[in-house]
């Protein structure tokens, strides 16, 4: 299975703060020790994690929007349609002996349909190849 992006920055997110303890951990006995060269090497790996982690908590902001961009788009389309898909169903011709579809009666036509296609394509009753001559 693969990994969920949450999964990821929180792994990140721990292995930073984890970094940054031992970091803090070595500058303290650099620090008692007298010892600059440890004190120059735990503080240097102290600023790198802080920036790490500032760009792994930007990313992580632009993934939160992301998501909710998505659910907000899903709210609004609860079929998962592209905006193609969308034109082409709210394309679709009322019928002239029918009463007028609605936006969302022609978004359900359209995902009906759609589904119907893809479980003909899924069970071999409709072939990508039908019509097609081979010499």
């Amino acid at each position: 299975m693969a990994y969920a992006y949450e999964d990821i920055l929180r792994h990140q997110a721990e292995r930073l703060t984890a970094e940054r303890n031992q970091a803090l951990a070595e500058l303290e006995a650099a620090r008692v020790y007298e010892d600059v060269n440890l004190l120059n090497n735990a503080s240097d790996t102290i600023l790198r994690v802080d920036r790490d982690a500032a760009q792994l908590q930007k990313y992580a902001a632009n993934y939160d929007a992301q998501v909710q961009q998505q659910q907000r788009q899903q709210q609004r389309n609860p079929h998962g349609f592209n905006a193609n898909e969308i034109e082409v169903a709210l394309s679709l011709p009322d019928r002239h002996d029918a009463p007028r579809l609605s936006k969302e009666q022609k978004l359900n036509l359209y995902a009906q349909n759609k589904n119907r296609y893809w479980e003909a394509r899924r069970t071999g009753a409709y072939r990508d190849d039908q019509g097609v001559t081979r010499r």
